[in-house]
């Protein structure tokens, strides 16, 4: 007897008792429609039961990260995570040379080498579209400078032509002070190519050429942008209009894919609801990291310098400011897993060490290709836990080693009564397919706990009646501006009350938007995710264990001077299901200016007097020194010879990075008291 007799399964068709019933069907249609079922049952494999994936990973600092799966043969099935910068901002994909310098919100050049592995992967799958290809106006590919009209205000980008100030050391530490106009581009055309247009391409040091691009790019264009025109005094092109909607197009799925550049050190976790056509099986989830100008022994600013030719085709602002943006090729994690089947247990798989590594020949024809990488410890050039400033680093090991980790979560797991804190919540509203990020840690940076809810429950003190919903909303969300005048244009404070939730909650999405936010569809659309409110900002993660009811205020950075903002949050279960959508309305103020007293050493040490290391020394001078008589005198002899010293460590690279390194305890020790 056949196993699918002892199972049950298709005892019509090949169990012994019932080939009677085989035999009356006349004619070639019942054996076809036999061999047909039986075929798709033993492609399909057991029912799946619907599944969330949970993906979990410790980024470095300022990481561009892409997160996607594909099946066991390699086809590419989804993106589930793709950080800001390329989705949004379109680093990938916009005006200026593929191997022009970068530095501080750097605005031009194409990334080409930002994540080729996932953009190439993406494009190669069937079906996939690839994006129109974004060049200047009327520049020359290699030029920063302006050479013709084509420029408008920029308030997200900018350029800094102090070079002090371009340096890779202080790219975190440089406020963009004066306003900014770029040039937004324009897609390259047939009409282009006929008149071969190209790039400068520096192969190799000193021997450059010019590179024909191809029509199309891998990468979105900006999506951060709308056209300003020549009666507004810029000079934005018709096809600024279409960034936005050609993106779509291509990648329908962006809004809701596209994750803030997480903070470094602090783990992750993205959640991925499967589709439920995907049958159980085998699969394969990959993560691709970025860092820019992450240099070790084999790629730095020597071994890939400066292009300077062909000498045309640099101008001098390319070759002044700024620095050589390439270090170590993006690398890649692959963690395979299997989708579990009706019945079936969880899975949780996870991996240590990168399968394979990009390459730095952007043009070449097997460029976006896994390339293998050394694990020996004794070789400089070796990606190796053991080997200093390994890109292995861009993920942090945990506690077992592991640096990308993968599990599954049942969707029709039980659950238990919804932990309910006084009022009957509305239904939660469906949510929009992809992945919400967030670190779900208590207490993350950026945020706080505090006070504790007030009448929420019943008269005893005892929750109140469950509602019918399984993730509430959150209440009383209010918004002020940023206790910091000099800071009120740009942040703004955050305060609401924890929602309920029948399950633990994964975060708190919180989205910012120009645009009206109503409902899922226009919060996903509309809105991006929050960002700290810091000179350095980064994806904004609330605490998620705070008792419902109780208060959590954050600040919100990243914001535009004089513009009316909609700040929406809504909170996300561990099975990605969503509660229902708060919105508050709050416009930034106009930008206020100040004098800042000195701090002369440590504003040359961070490159600002603004910058938040000589803020948090700043006010412990102000609060433990000022009013203590030998803080004074301290003081005051520390205005008499910084300004010297400023002046001497200023011009000095080397002398500016090690005073940072002294003053590293101090900082840290401000914050502590800060």
């Amino acid at each position: 007897m056949l196993p699918f007799c002892r199972l049950g399964r298709f005892p019509w068709c090949c169990c012994p008792w019932t080939r009677t019933r085989t035999r009356r069907v006349r004619g070639l249609r019942g054996p076809l429609v036999t061999l047909a079922v039986l075929a798709a049952a033993l492609r399909v494999g057991p029912v799946r039961a619907d599944s969330v994936l949970s993906f979990v990973y410790t980024p470095a600092p300022r990481a561009q990260i892409a997160i996607w799966i594909e099946d066991a043969k390699g086809q590419f099935l989804a993106t589930v995570a793709l950080t800001e910068a390329v989705a949004f901002r379109g680093i990938g994909n916009r005006p200026g040379a593929s191997e022009m310098n970068s530095g501080y919100r750097w605005p031009y050049g194409r990334r080409e080498g930002v994540l080729p592995i996932w953009a190439h992967r993406r494009a190669s799958a069937p079906g996939a579209k690839l994006f129109p290809r974004v060049i200047y106006q009327s520049r020359v590919e290699g030029f920063a400078s302006r050479t013709a009209s084509d420029q408008s205000p920029d308030a997200y980008y900018c350029l800094q032509f102090d070079s002090s100030k371009a340096e890779q050391d202080q790219l975190d530490a440089v406020s963009c002070a004066t306003p900014f106009s770029s040039d937004k581009g324009c897609y390259l055309t047939t009409k282009d190519l006929s008149a071969h247009y190209a790039e400068p391409y520096e192969a190799q040091k000193g021997q450059g050429i010019r590179q024909p691009m191809p029509l199309n790019s891998v990468y979105p264009p900006r999506m951060d942008v709308k056209r300003c025109g020549a009666d507004q005094g810029c000079f934005d092109t018709a096809d600024v209009d279409r960034f936005v909607t050609d993106t779509r197009a291509v990648m329908p799925e962006i809004d809701a894919i596209t994750i803030a550049t997480p903070p470094g050190d602090l783990q992750q976790r993205v959640l991925f609801s499967v589709p439920k056509d995907w049958p159980s099986g085998a699969y394969a989830a990959f993560i691709e990291v970025n860092v820019e100008g992450d240099y070790n022994a084999r790629w730095n600013k020597d071994t890939y310098p400066t292009a300077s030719t062909p000498v045309d085709d640099w101008d001098q602002y390319t070759q002044m400011y700024g620095y050589a943006y390439r270090g170590q090729p993006s690398l890649v994690w692959k963690v395979t897993f299997n989708l579990p089947g009706s019945g079936q247990a969880d899975v949780a798989a996870s991996t240590a060490d990168p399968v394979g590594r990009s390459s730095w020949d952007v043009w070449s024809s097997d460029y976006g290709k896994l390339e293998p990488i050394s694990f020996d410890a004794s070789d400089p050039h070796a990606i190796s836990n053991t080997v200093a400033h390994s890109g292995a680093s861009r993920l942090a090991a945990s506690a077992m080693g592991q640096r990308f980790a993968l599990s599954s979560l049942s969707a029709a797991m039980p659950t238990k009564p919804p932990v309910g804190t006084g009022e009957a919540g509305t239904n939660s509203q469906g949510g929009v397919g992809g992945s919400t990020a967030g670190s779900g840690a208590a207490g993350a940076a950026g945020a706080a706990v505090i006070g504790s809810a007030a009448g929420t429950g019943g008269a005893d003190g005892s929750p109140g009646a469950p509602a019918v919903s399984p993730v509430g909303p959150v209440e009383d969300l209010l918004l002020q501006p940023d206790g910091n005048r000099l800071y009120t244009h740009t942040w703004v404070r955050l305060r609401m009350r924890a929602a309920w939730s029948e399950l633990p909650l994964h975060a708190y999405e919180v989205r910012v938007a120009t645009e009206p936010i109503s409902d899922d569809d226009s919060f996903i659309r509309n809105g991006r995710q929050a960002k700290t409110a810091a000179q350095d900002p980064e994806g904004l993660s609330l605490p998620t264990a705070v008792p419902a009811g109780n208060w959590i205020e954050a600040g919100v950075g990243d914001l535009f001077a004089e513009t009316h903002y909609y700040i929406a949050v809504r909170a996300t279960d561990q099975l990605n299901r969503h509660g229902p959508i708060k919105v508050a309305e709050i416009t930034t103020t106009t930008r206020q200016f100040a004098t800042v007293t000195p701090c002369f050493v440590a504003s040359v040490a961070y490159g600002s007097p603004l910058a938040n290391e000589v803020g948090a020394l700043r006010r412990v001078r102000d609060r433990y020194l000022l009013p203590q008589t030998f803080g004074r005198a301290w003081v005051a002899e520390y205005y008499r010879v910084g300004a010297h010293a400023a002046a001497w460590i200023r011009p000095h690279s080397a002398l500016r990075t090690a005073l940072r390194a002294m003053l590293t305890p101090l900082v840290r020790l401000a914050h502590a008291l800060d």
